[in-house]
């Protein structure tokens, strides 16, 4: 029987991430979180509500690696690291 992997990223970790990066939250279904620089859009992800629900996607459309979102997500990265990435 094969184990159900869980999630790395909780609805509450896209909710630092964005919060961090400044992001525009544009609610609707799931909010959506657009992360601007410069006044230029340099990724967006949405915010799934519920109990359960993953997040793991995130990385990839703002442009960064697991790590780096775990980081962003646990106070120990910023905006400017973010900025460095890119």
């Amino acid at each position: 029987m094969a184990r159900r992997r869980r999630s790395i990223l909780t609805e509450r970790e896209a909710e630092q991430i964005a919060l961090k990066l400044g992001a525009e939250i544009r609610e609707g279904k799931h909010a959506v979180a657009i992360i601007r620089i410069n006044g230029r859009e340099v990724g967006r992800f949405g915010i799934r509500r519920g109990t359960g629900v993953g997040h793991d996607y995130i990385p990839r459309q703002i442009h960064i690696n697991m790590k780096m979102a775990l980081n962003l997500a646990r106070c120990s990265k910023y905006l400017s690291d973010y900025e460095f990435v890119l």
